[in-house]
């Protein structure tokens, strides 16, 4: 099977740091698919060369920023199939304030998007957008077009990484991720697989809101833990951490993902040990 993984950022020559993050992505997923016996390629360009790649392969996956993954989702399904998340899905979760009214609505536990004239510690974000970008916290709700403030809930910074199929989702591993909190919210890496005495009440809440989303392949979901798990974000696609995962988990996540299309997904995998990280131990994938 010949599969395109076109990255963004890789692509078109963002920032070092998103950078760094989107070729050790694109790397272990290359090497993935690799191993389970698909030739890879790689479009040069978001453009042109996005359409020819994905013209020339049965399957593919686009991981970008969610303000245009959705679009890029839709040009890549007019030539081949699909192993990610639809773009409908994908549209949903880029929207913070849909997809927290949705959490919400059916029964988990999120930060509620808080009134202009409430005098509360609040998360500003963009309604849309990604990772940590632009989100810096404040002691009051803000005014700002294109934004949203939630309320800020202390606990434990974790992430959930997934795998789904056609009405399955496995849960992967448990993460705990490194988050600085100044004025705004920084992320610096992960532990990988790490034990934790709520695992299951966080997998649960974590597998709920990718059926809620609809989402499919692999994806991610990031938690606050304090009295409850607190669902911040959900990542209708790989995420930094797959680094990490492919290191502790007996399963290939290319495996994975195709039994997820096309077949069925095993019931369960296995893990071993944690596998850390920060940012800067990135730059090996540049």
């Amino acid at each position: 099977m010949k599969v395109m993984l076109a990255e963004y950022s890789v692509c078109t020559g963002m920032d070092a740091s998103l950078r760094r993050e989107g070729a050790a992505m694109l790397k272990t997923l290359k090497a993935a698919f690799e191993a389970a016996g698909c030739t890879v390629s790689v479009p040069s360009d978001f453009d042109a060369d996005f359409r020819r790649t994905a013209d020339a392969c049965d399957a593919g996956l686009v991981i970008a920023p969610d303000e245009v993954l959705a679009d890029y989702t839709e040009v890549l399904e007019e030539y081949c199939i699909n192993l990610g998340s639809s773009p409908a899905a994908t549209r949903l979760c880029a929207d913070k304030k849909e997809a927290t009214e949705l959490l919400l609505h059916n029964g988990l536990y999120a930060p509620r998007i808080v009134r202009e004239d409430e005098p509360v510690k609040c998360v500003v974000k963009p309604r849309t957008g990604c990772g940590s970008e632009g989100i810096f916290i404040s002691d009051r709700p803000v005014e700002k077009e294109g934004y949203i403030s939630t309320e800020f809930v202390e606990g434990e910074h974790l992430s959930v990484s997934l795998a789904a199929g056609k009405g399955w989702i496995l849960p992967l591993t448990l993460n705990r991720q490194h988050i600085n909190i100044n004025d705004g919210i920084d992320y610096d890496g992960n532990d990988v697989n790490i034990s934790h005495p709520a695992t299951a009440e966080i997998f649960r809440a974590a597998v709920t809101a990718g059926h809620m989303a609809g989402c499919r392949g692999l994806f991610g979901v990031d938690v606050v833990f304090g009295k409850h798990p607190w669902i911040v974000d959900i990542n209708p696609r790989p995420t930094t951490t797959i680094v990490g995962v492919v290191n502790v988990i007996d399963a290939n996540v290319a495996d994975l993902m195709l039994m997820g299309h096309f077949g069925a997904m095993p019931p369960e995998i296995h893990r071993k040990g944690t596998y850390s990280f920060t940012k800067r131990d990135l730059e090996e994938f540049l």
